[in-house]
């Protein structure tokens, strides 16, 4: 992995998924037009633990399956339905993500971007 993303480029994919690994699993797992191969090969690859993303994986699947379920009876809604679920979560997140990076405190955010 440092070799294909640089050892710069690994440290702040690390130190996301630190932060918001677990979140960001279920809002991959939960959106269905992103990449679930691509989050289980980072979640691996950066060593989170395997029930916290057992645990996440479950979080994310379990909405999208009830979702599946109940729409799934008509192929326009569910297309409709998972689009806008897909968008409005991904919007959550990236709005979690910003709120918390502009609460932290600045020394630990320039010592984060400065090691």
């Amino acid at each position: 992995v440092k070799k294909i993303i640089g050892k710069k480029s690994e440290k702040k994919v690390a130190s996301f998924l630190d932060d918001y690994g677990f979140w960001a699993v279920i809002i991959t797992r939960l959106n269905p037009f992103l990449s679930n191969d691509a989050i289980s090969f980072v979640g691996g690859v950066l060593s989170m633990g395997y029930w916290r993303f057992m645990g996440a994986t479950l979080a994310g699947i379990l909405p999208l399956t009830i979702f599946i379920a109940v729409f799934g009876k008509n192929i326009d809604n569910l297309k409709m339905g998972l689009l806008w679920g897909s968008l409005v979560s991904l919007l959550f997140f990236i709005a979690y993500v910003w709120y918390d990076k502009k609460k932290k405190p600045k020394s630990k955010k320039f010592s984060q971007e400065h090691s």
